[in-house]
């Protein structure tokens, strides 16, 4: 079973909440939590869900920039902004982490901690701190904290390359 759940207990409990009389704002909230459970059941579990980002539309002095994604060293979270940056120039841009990471290819771009996705091509090396944390250096010499929660996918996906 793909699912930590069985969907159709879910949609019962959804049905039997909704037909306990509850108001009318829980009522469409509820009917809205079984579209998208209906829609997550309907879709193959491999499916992606949006195409995988390959340039991003940035503002700079008025004007609008098309970064490659391929450009992109790492990127810092600031809030509902990210700050990408690409070689020796940073640009701001107004999303957020989560939905940007969400886009990027998973073998290329990879989540080092709550605030920074990282360029795996650009990684020259790790360097083991304590309680599991690792000290990245990027090519350029720039230095990134690997948090312990997310060391794992990191040394798994470069050791399927090798």
């Amino acid at each position: 079973m793909p699912y930590p759940f069985q969907p159709q207990s879910v949609h019962h409990a959804l049905n039997t909440q909704q037909n306990q009389g509850h108001s009318e704002a829980l009522a469409r909230e509820l009917e809205s939590c079984k579209r998208m459970l209906e829609d997550l059941i309907a879709r193959p579990i491999n499916s992606p869900r949006q195409t995988v980002l390959t340039k991003i539309l940035v503002k700079e002095n008025k004007r609008l920039i098309i970064i490659r994604i391929e450009d992109v060293d790492w990127i810092e979270a600031w809030g509902d902004y990210l700050r990408l940056h690409c070689r020796d120039k940073s640009f701001i841009v107004h999303k957020k982490i989560g939905d940007v990471e969400l886009r990027l290819d998973a073998q290329q771009f990879l989540r080092i901690g709550r605030s920074a996705i990282v360029n795996v091509d650009r990684i020259k090396e790790l360097e083991p701190l304590n309680h599991g944390d690792y000290l990245i250096t990027l090519s350029d010499s720039t230095q990134l904290n690997l948090s312990r929660n997310y060391r794992d996918r990191l040394i798994a996906l470069f050791e399927k390359d090798m």
